[in-house]
């Protein structure tokens, strides 16, 4: 239905899920990493690891690419966005 499950890596429970429409960052910055995906021919299906770093920072990894994002370079705000659904784990 278009909506990103989150799910945490400690018990593989489904933490939350985003809807259509909604978080329209933590969207973008998924369908691009999914996008270099389908061009590599990577399996759609492996999750991507959202990481904190001990000094705070935070990144988002594809493992299937190597391809790796760090969201502090979009600012504050839009790294809280998945800063977010870290708290949820």
């Amino acid at each position: 239905d278009g909506g990103v499950a989150v799910i945490a890596a400690a018990n593989n429970q489904t933490i939350d899920v985003i809807a259509p429409g909604q978080d329209g960052f933590v969207r973008i910055v998924l369908r691009g990493l999914a996008r270099d995906r389908m061009r590599k021919d990577q399996d759609r299906q492996n999750p991507f690891r959202l990481t904190r770093w001990e000094d705070g920072r935070l990144s988002v990894e594809d493992p299937m690419t190597g391809r790796s994002v760090d969201l502090g370079a979009f600012g504050a705000v839009n790294a809280a966005s998945f800063a977010r659904l870290m708290l949820k784990d």
